[in-house]
């Protein structure tokens, strides 16, 4: 979709660590999609290291090129932080000392019942004539200045950070600064359980390119979890929700129970409120997630009134102690197999008296294959009431793919079974099920 206007941007990481491949870059991702949210055409994204003549170079010369830039990292207090001073020389301005932002920072120091360290006044220096901004998430202070057609606006490295201060000051200003009474607004679509050439079949045509149509469609892969996402152009947010509603709906209608959320709501928080809206409890027991699926369960706030218990049972020894699992089913059909993830869901839905027990074994890799079994062999089973299902799959990847997936898989088994009041039939990732019974 062509942008709104000509307002232009770039995106600038600043750090050593970031360039060396040390920290991940996802300030740039985060911020290039906000930037696009707000109307700006974003021209690029650049990492660059703690070079003062370079970073004051690069600044320049998109200054000179009208863009808006939003920069983060090297404001703090250490030596190698140079973007205020690179900024500074850039602007042709002097640093000068917010006095104001200098005694609210030592107040929070004496606050902490800790001496203000030697140096950190340059946390609180900004350019001559540019606009402080409150950092409430951290000690490194901001700053903002507009030029002509674009700007400058710096801001802390560390995501939490910038987030922060992005969200909470940043945001707002330059909405009203540069008069944005037009922006992007967005709804989204989350799936799961279908492959995306699946699901694109069913909704392409709920995808318009935004070139004749005011709303541009896109499907969107993150990994296991398929998003539709659509957004237009608009003054009201009311006006872009009505507009984009028909598409969320009759994409809603034509995927059925596949759409487990909507907005940034992930897999593990849309299966734990289902799971409380409905009363239902859980146990679990592991054995080559090693506990993955009660982690992501437990990053929810407020699981606790669903997840009962988890029994990491990785080595067979644990099986035949904490779940009752027979050595003869596991001399006869190994622990890969669904003899023993019955037995194990079985023995963890008794033990707990859970509303849903869930269980799974498999072989995660890269060794303990074999032509029978191969690595990514999976065997999962569920209970709820009377009822018992058990699945065999095969998951892609790496070991840590391979656990990963597998989780989300079982996160999506709990989901559906809160959803239909019974054992799905096939919960799958988009995965070959060998097997469902």
């Amino acid at each position: 979709m062509p942008a709104m206007n000509s307002r232009r941007a770039a995106v600038l990481s600043i750090g050593n660590e970031v360039v060396q491949g040390f920290l991940l870059n996802t300030n740039s991702q985060w911020l290039a999609r906000e930037l696009g949210e707000l109307g700006f055409d974003v021209q690029y994204h650049l990492c660059l290291l703690d070079r003062e003549d370079d970073l004051a170079r690069r600044l320049k010369a998109a200054l000179d090129e009208g863009l808006f830039i939003v920069a983060t990292g090297g404001i703090g207090p250490t030596e190698d932080d140079r973007t205020r001073q690179a900024a500074a020389r850039a602007l042709g301005l002097e640093l000068e000392l917010d006095h104001e932002a200098l005694h609210a920072l030592q107040e929070r120091y004496s606050q902490l019942g800790r001496p203000f360290p030697r140096g950190s006044e340059i946390q609180c220096m900004a350019p001559k004539g540019a606009t402080t901004i409150r950092n409430a998430f951290g000690t490194a202070g901001c700053f903002y200045l507009r030029r002509g057609e674009g700007g400058l606006c710096v801001m802390p490295g560390v995501p939490r950070e910038m987030t922060g201060v992005w969200r909470e000051e940043m945001r707002k200003r330059i909405v009203e600064d540069f008069g944005l009474s037009q922006r992007f607004y967005s709804r989204e679509l989350k799936c799961f359980g279908q492959p995306e050439s699946e699901i694109d079949l069913k909704v392409k045509h709920l995808l318009p390119d935004g070139g004749k149509s005011s709303v541009e469609g896109a499907i969107l892969v993150d990994d296991a979890v398929i998003r539709l996402r659509w957004r237009m152009s608009a003054v009201r947010e009311s006006e872009a929700y009505a507009a984009l509603q028909p598409f969320v709906d009759q994409a809603r209608a034509l995927l059925g129970d596949v759409v487990f959320a909507e907005g940034d709501t992930t897999l593990e928080e849309a299966t734990v409120r289902l799971l409380t809206e409905k009363k239902l409890t859980v146990a679990l027991a592991e054995s080559c997630t090693g506990g993955m699926i009660a982690h992501l369960l437990t990053q929810v706030p407020g699981s606790s009134e669903t997840l009962i218990e988890s029994a990491v049972v990785y080595a067979n020894e644990a099986k035949e102690r904490r779940l009752g699992v027979t050595k003869e089913t596991l001399a006869r059909h190994g622990a890969v197999s669904e003899a023993c993830v019955r037995e194990m869901v079985e023995a963890v839905s008794a033990q707990s008296g859970a509303s849903l027990a869930l269980s799974v074994s498999g072989i995660a890799g890269p060794g303990g294959g074999s032509p029978d079994k191969p690595v990514g062999t999976i065997w999962m089973a569920l209970k709820m009431g009377a009822k018992t299902a058990a699945w065999q799959m095969r998951m892609p990847g790496e070991r840590e793919l391979v656990k990963w997936r597998t989780a989300r898989t079982a996160l999506n088994a709990l989901r559906l079974a809160a959803l239909h009041g019974r054992p799905p039939e096939r919960p799958t990732f988009h995965v070959t099920t060998v097997d469902a019974r």
